[in-house]
């Protein structure tokens, strides 16, 4: 009896410590037959929004849907009641929710199959019981030999309180330490963890902004250079529309010689070339697109300005000035276009073709617009880092090229030859950089950063329903070759339409969000440049939302651009407003909080059906949907509920967490390096940029946190969805 007390002894602590641990396995309710809370991810957008799915439970866009029931398992004739909670996770109310129930046949439920709530605010949590008679569905899953976890508790339970009874037999005294233990162990397994989140909104600007301060202009497909000597930043535009800015937010217009003598200044490009192509056109709407620098060499500025024509038949040339409000004086074309002319003969001659390619030269290649028929429009003009100069031209058709010019002169450089290769280069074009075969793609303009020269290029057509829109490659060197984040050339080797893919980092999209007036649409043809103090800014025009989606008024818009860890463009949300990034970085109350966040779809392109605005960023109310599955125990057979619940959002919504964590629409972690931030969001990918605060664009120019991102080829913004008052700014 004494060695049998011994071997109890020695070998108690074995099971106790076996059972213990699997009962903490095995607490809940859970199934031998099929594992639950097993999670599967699925996509609602591009980015891939978010959403977890588990056995009675649900959760997309930080709205959790919990299904419980009142039984572990029915009989066939019970009444099941099955609870139903809706809980809203984020820091905004969601509207107009529906709840309905997709119930097999063996499920008679007891009312409407489906409920509604008007409002479940912030942080709500509201439940519905639904009861139904079940009858057990003989062709369901047979489930047979299913034990449940709360049997195999009880089963544990049992094997453990015998052992104890057997050991307090034996030894009363270390009995009641046992038992001690195990009852420690038993309310460890019934505590559950709680997830509290903080989030603070208050923040310091560092700048005042007021309404007021912005003077608009309307200056179609502007261009921007700065007057150093003054500090006056100044836009060129078609149909010689100019304006000034001391700060590049209130501009005037302004005219020079141009604007009375233009019949005079342009004689030779238009007379004799584009006029011969062009029936019914006045030279008074034909001055597209001028881009103006300042000449070291020549010490003169010097106005580079498209003379268009019909049938391809353009040209480029050039004025200069003293003097950057003139008066301006013609010296001179650049260069040519619609040589060949298979539309409308035109006298070659008048041209410098031939002193390029020689006196008998062959124009046949010519006049095919897929390749080499360039629309001679749209200068841009830029030195490298070796002071060279070049001009990169084009539109549409052939694409966009790029020849060097003599810095003497500011006119083509004769000294310099191409090789004529299909999609590479051109004898007379200059060197391909982007587009042809008639894919859109125009306004080309060159901007040099740290380590790139970034392309700009403006896709699809102009007009506000045409998906006018902006894209950015890169670069090493100035002549390319230019690729996207993806590491797609900018060259097109076939026709398609390409406004609507992903090629290039498409720098915004027509966009709604928090703390904007009226929705931008058909942004394009625009112009970049580095101040002084090395901040950089992106200079284009846009359309606006309208009823018909028809309406074509345009203005000037400016943005902040800024470099991100990738070498990639990052544009800053709001218009410029004399914000600048913060050396030091931000507090965490500042970054932390919940943020409208917007995803600029490369594919997405405004327009208008039905009177629905269609194609705008964050710009409906849209529905979305959570999808819930339980399964249910009738018998020996396993039946399946489906519960849906659908509510209304404009916009979608993100909230980055003091601890690092992003959650809400899309979830992943977030860090910052000062103003820097990197956050991972749900497909993996790495979106890298700036934390900034800016001065939003409401009448009040409420101080907001924003951050500006670029990844995945896209990129993504993020403005606070509560700006601080100005009593904090």
């Amino acid at each position: 009896m004494k060695n049998w007390r011994k071997f109890i002894k020695k070998a108690f602590w074995m099971p106790i410590l076996f059972m213990s641990v699997l009962a903490v396995f095995c607490s809940g309710k859970w199934t031998y037959a099929e594992s639950t809370g097993n999670k599967m991810t699925g996509n609602k957008s591009a980015l891939g929004a978010d959403v977890t799915f588990e056995d009675g439970k649900s959760q997309a866009g930080g709205i959790i849907i919990k299904t419980v029931t009142d039984k572990d398992r029915y009989k066939s004739g019970d009444t099941a009641t099955l609870t139903i909670s809706v809980e809203n996770t984020n820091e905004y109310d969601i509207n107009n929710l529906s709840i309905s129930y997709n119930v097999p046949d063996n499920f008679k439920v007891n009312g409407e199959l489906s409920e509604s709530i008007d409002t479940l605010a912030a942080g709500e949590t509201k439940e519905i019981s639904v009861k139904a008679d079940v009858e057990e569905d003989m062709n369901a899953e047979e489930i047979e030999g299913v034990i449940s976890g709360g049997i195999i508790a009880l089963i544990i339970c049992i094997i453990a309180a015998v052992v104890i009874i057997v050991f307090l037999v034996f030894r009363k005294k270390s009995g009641k330490k046992v038992l001690s233990v195990f009852i420690i162990m038993s309310l460890v397994t019934a505590t559950a963890g709680s997830n509290g989140i903080a989030t603070a909104f208050a923040a310091t600007g560092d700048y005042e902004v007021g309404y007021d301060m912005f003077q608009r202009v309307t200056v179609h497909d502007p261009s921007i250079v700065k007057d150093t000597n003054t500090g006056t930043y100044y836009i060129f535009g078609s149909h010689r529309a100019f304006a000034k800015s001391k700060d590049l937010m209130n501009w005037e217009y302004f005219s020079t010689n141009i604007h009375e003598d233009y019949n005079e200044l342009f004689k030779e490009p238009w007379n004799e070339w584009s006029a011969t192509a062009t029936e019914n056109g006045a030279l008074s709407g034909m001055m597209w697109a001028p881009d103006v620098i300042w000449n070291e060499t020549m010490q003169k500025w010097c106005m580079y300005m498209s003379i268009n024509g019909d049938n391809w038949v353009s040209s480029i040339c050039l004025l200069t000035a003293d003097d950057i409000e003139g008066p301006y004086e013609y010296k001179g074309v650049v260069v040519y276009s619609g040589f060949n002319n298979g539309k409308k003969k035109v006298d070659e001659s008048k041209t410098d073709i031939y002193k390029v390619l020689g006196e008998n030269a062959d124009l046949t290649p010519y006049r095919s617009t897929g390749f080499s028929c360039i629309n001679a429009i749209d200068p841009s003009v830029q030195y490298d880092d070796n002071g060279d100069l070049y001009m990169t031209y084009g539109s549409w058709s052939a694409g966009i090229f790029q020849i060097k010019l003599d810095k003497e002169t500011g006119l083509r450089d004769y000294n310099t030859k191409y090789e004529t290769e299909r999609d590479v280069s051109d004898a007379y074009l200059g060197v391909k950089i982007a587009g042809g075969y008639y894919c859109s793609g125009e306004g080309p303009y060159i901007l040099k950063g740290d380590d790139y020269y970034y392309l700009f290029l403006s896709y699809g057509g102009l007009e506000a329903l045409g998906g006018y829109q902006m894209r950015v490659y890169r670069s090493e060197n100035i002549s390319g070759p230019y690729v996207d984040a993806n590491g797609v050339s900018a060259i097109r080797d076939k026709s398609e339409e390409v406004k609507r893919t992903n090629y290039g980092v498409r720098i915004f999209s027509s966009y709604n969000m928090g703390g904007i007036g009226t929705v931008e649409v058909a942004q394009g043809h625009n112009s970049a440049f580095t101040d002084e103090d090395g901040r950089m800014y992106l200079v284009y025009h846009t359309r606006f939302q309208s009823e018909t989606g028809k309406s074509e008024g345009h203005q000037v818009r400016v943005h902040q651009l800024f470099i991100n860890d990738d070498g990639w463009l990052v544009a800053a949300p709001y218009e410029y407003s004399g914000e600048k990034l913060s050396e030091e970085g931000y507090d965490m109350e500042d970054m932390a909080g919940t943020y409208e966040f917007v995803y600029h779809e490369p594919t997405s392109v405004y327009t208008v059906v039905s009177d629905k605005q269609l194609g705008i960023i964050n710009g409906n109310e849209t529905e979305k949907k959570v999808e819930c599955k339980k399964s249910v125990d009738i018998g020996k057979h396993r039946s399946e509920l489906d519960f849906t619940v659908s509510y209304k959002q404009r916009g979608v919504y993100v909230k980055l967490n003091e601890d690092g964590t992003v959650t809400g629409e899309y979830t992943g972690t977030w860090k910052n390096d000062k103003s820097k931030v990197t956050m991972k969001l749900n497909n993996g990918k790495e979106y890298k940029g700036y934390f900034l605060k800016q001065a939003n664009e409401t009448i009040e120019r409420n101080m907001t946190m924003t951050f500006t991102l670029e990844g995945d080829n896209v990129e993504v913004w993020g403005v606070k969805s509560l700006p601080e008052s100005e009593e904090n700014s």
